[in-house]
């Protein structure tokens, strides 16, 4: 595990940052005014069958980054750049240059998520040209508070010394390496299609590039980075087995698969097609499917088939003393987090199996059996989100030095809504017409369901973050 591999003595001088917990905060705005508000307002919109208006691009691609870069990419840089020092067993270099990192993500952050739909109602003229490229120049800060937060991690990793020390931290390095990978691709795809849609004075950036550039961002970053955590931290807060199988042999996997897929998509879009493109995107759905399949059966999050018996955590001496939940190593003072974890996970399956089902079609040269964007949501609302959910009210009250989450109670709630949030986002798509057509009123509620999936989504973020503000304060 994590901590038999974190032991080693710290020179005098060198010690491990604090949380930096303003990563924490600038995530849960862009999600609270941007990310999750702006969700529920365009999932409103299209369920309730109200008038879509010019801005609806841009507001599409303004929710898109904000909850790719804002929500999930803060709250990965906060976690990591707190984890990723103490697994590798290097303090991070340089940490008077982490308070940058969000200021500049959440200017350009701001500039993006409300200047791109802004845009659209100025309609021209000097106004609308200086916008334009402020908005431009979110990209520059973004792509800054990336680059910086990028150094700190390589240098830190560059650090660690000989692997064959530490094979925690070695069976997880080759996550942690697609992930810089994909925030660099990111940042850089961003730029440059700020910088274009600026050139061509539009609103909105290449919807054909913008969606190779979600889709990189999602297989390179979240998921590994994802994986990796789970790796790591899981066996200790779940009382799970360690991972005593080829985790890293996993990671090479997986990345050929993401290659596979990515690899036409980035040619067809510069213009270079063959009729063996569609099969190997679909050979790679596959086996990035499969391999997210036998990741979660061999981490056993899902199934416990490998119970471990561990020691009661006891935080106050004497001879009286509570045990501790049935199987799990805590008194129930974070909530039943474990079941937003749980839930994760079993998206996650969702995704990964529906993935394969997509990616079968295309080897089979059939259509498609559902849209992209049905996945999409299962990995991003159903299983980032989630997992967010229950790692926030599980590691950070530790991150804040305390003891315990505010509200255990108010961590049910939050289980409940995201899992309706991303149920009522994707259920309605799986439903065939027919069955629509044919039942009365089910098309009507479909779309209702489809509609407030948004509204839901704001609610449970806006649990979490009450929770974790009433747990960040001093009198605590």
């Amino acid at each position: 595990m994590a901590g038999s591999d974190s032991t080693r003595v710290l020179p005098l001088g060198k010690q491990h940052a604090e949380f930096p917990a303003g990563f924490l905060w600038v995530a849960l705005a862009a999600a609270l005014s941007g990310g999750f508000a702006l969700g529920g307002h365009l999932s409103f919109v299209l369920g309730f069958g109200y008038p879509l208006g010019a801005s609806f691009p841009a507001l599409v691609q303004a929710h898109g980054h904000a909850q790719l870069i804002g929500w999930a990419g803060l709250f990965v840089m906060g976690v990591s750049l707190h984890f990723i020092p103490r697994l590798a067993s290097v303090p991070l270099p340089h940490q008077r240059w982490v308070g940058a990192i969000p200021w500049l993500m959440g200017i350009g952050l701001f500039l993006r998520t409300f200047g791109q739909p802004a845009l659209t109602y100025l309609g021209g003229g000097p106004a609308f040209t200086a916008l334009l490229w402020l908005v431009a120049g979110s990209g520059v800060l973004e792509g800054a508070g990336i680059l910086v937060y990028l150094l700190l991690l390589v240098h830190t990793v560059r650090g660690a010394g000989d692997l064959a020390e530490q094979p925690a931290f070695a069976a997880v390095r080759p996550y942690f390496g697609m992930m810089v990978t994909g925030w660099l691709l990111y940042a850089a795809a961003n730029l440059l299609l700020l910088l274009d849609m600026a050139h061509r004075g539009q609103t909105a950036v290449n919807q054909a590039w913008g969606e190779v550039a979600i889709r990189g961002f999602i297989d390179l970053t979240l998921l590994p980075v994802a994986m990796a955590h789970s790796v790591r931290l899981f066996p200790m807060f779940l009382a799970l087995s360690a991972a005593f199988w080829p985790v890293r042999a996993t990671a090479y996997a997986y990345l050929a698969g993401v290659g596979w897929q990515l690899l036409p998509a980035v040619l067809l879009r510069l213009g270079i097609e063959a009729g063996w493109m569609r099969s190997l995107e679909g050979a790679g759905a596959i086996l990035k499917g499969g391999v997210i399949l036998w990741f979660t059966w061999q981490l056993d999050v899902l199934t416990r088939r490998r119970p471990v018996e561990r020691p009661a955590r006891f935080l106050f001496s004497g001879p009286d003393r509570a045990p501790t939940r049935p199987g799990l190593p805590d008194y129930g003072e974070f909530g039943r987090f474990e079941l937003l974890v749980y839930s994760a996970f079993a998206w996650l399956v969702l995704a990964a199996g529906f993935e394969m089902i997509h990616g079968g079609a295309a080897v089979a040269g059939s259509p498609p059996p559902f849209g992209s964007g049905v996945v999409r949501h299962m990995y991003l609302l159903g299983f980032v989100t989630l997992l967010i959910f229950g790692v926030a009210v599980r590691m950070l009250p530790g991150f804040l030095r305390k003891r315990a989450v505010a509200s255990p109670g108010l961590v049910e709630p939050t289980i409940w809504l995201g899992n309706a949030a991303a149920a009522f986002r994707v259920l309605p798509l799986l439903l065939p017409s027919a069955l629509l057509a044919s039942v009365p009123g089910a098309a009507i509620l479909a779309r209702a369901v489809f509609g407030l999936s948004g509204m839901i989504g704001l609610a449970a973020v806006a649990c979490l973050a009450v929770n974790l503000w009433l747990t960040a304060r001093p009198s605590r």
